[in-house]
């Protein structure tokens, strides 16, 4: 997959990975449109996640389904999407007691940063 990266602190270019493989309880998804945002900028020449390298930008994006995981239900090929900043585990006990953005961890629901 070619994707927009940080390449480095204060560097970004388009970079080859390879393509993700899905989960039981993942979806990969085709995007059509991704949204970088402010914690992308910060990320890249702010060092707010401390040093990174050819890590993919862009957290917020839109997108049509092409692979499920055995345990997902409510999603099929073909769906389009939206894919949020914040993506719990809805398995997680602070998930299920509304504090998504702690699923799995401090923060851990802002996975895709």
């Amino acid at each position: 997959m070619k994707g927009f990266a940080m390449l480095g602190p204060n560097k970004t270019g388009f970079i080859e990975k390879e393509d993700p493989k899905v989960g039981s309880r993942d979806a990969l998804v085709r995007l059509l449109a991704v949204a970088p945002c402010t914690s992308d900028i910060h990320t890249v020449f702010e060092d707010a996640l401390g040093p990174r390298e050819n890590m993919i930008l862009g957290h917020e994006a839109c997108g049509e389904i092409v692979e499920v995981g055995s345990e997902v239900k409510d999603f099929k090929p073909g769906d389009r999407v939206l894919v949020p900043a914040i993506t719990p585990n809805w398995s997680d006990v602070y998930s299920q007691a509304g504090y998504a953005t702690d699923s799995d961890g401090m923060l851990g629901g802002w996975k895709f940063s």
